[in-house]
């Protein structure tokens, strides 16, 4: 019997390596800088840019500075409707805006109307009377349309 010579053996022709190692470590396995090491001061990057200037006032012209007293063109009405909206599509009374098909997710739209309860526990105290009003009839409304749509109402 014939031993079976490994791989790389006699019999066959050993090219030289593709690649090169070479140990870039700054130290010895000992602790000590390698001769002909730069020192840490070479090695170091360039300092940032100095910042630049502030924007003048006339490039911030378009953006005003407001408190949050000051009236806006946002108002409690509109995140009350823009909370309200997902809801109505999950409860099939708005069409889907992509398929253009009503869907009916009773889960999803619980979801919604209960992140609406949450905002009026927290603003309770801190609402006008009607912001009070639309937000408690929009709940209303909404779980009235959840009751109907989900088969709990009897």
């Amino acid at each position: 019997m014939k031993e079976q010579e490994p791989a790389g053996g006699k019999g066959e022709n050993r090219a030289a390596p593709a690649f090169k190692v070479t140990d870039r470590r700054h130290f010895t396995v000992d602790g000590e800088r390698r001769s002909g090491e730069p020192d840490e001061a070479e090695h170091r990057p360039p300092p940032p840019p100095p910042p630049e200037d502030p924007p003048r006032p006339e490039a911030r012209a378009g953006f005003e500075h407001r408190s949050l007293d000051e009236p806006s063109d946002v108002d409690f009405t509109m995140l009350i409707n823009a909370m309200a909206q997902p809801a109505l599509l999950f409860l099939g009374e708005i069409p889907h805006p992509g398929s253009g098909q009503a869907t009916v997710d009773p889960e999803k739209a619980k979801l919604q109307i209960d992140m609406l309860e949450l905002l009026h526990v927290k603003c309770r105290g801190n609402l006008s009377r009607q912001e009070e009003t639309l937000l408690e009839q929009v709940l209303y409304q909404l779980r009235m349309l959840y009751v109907a749509r989900a088969g709990l109402g009897g």
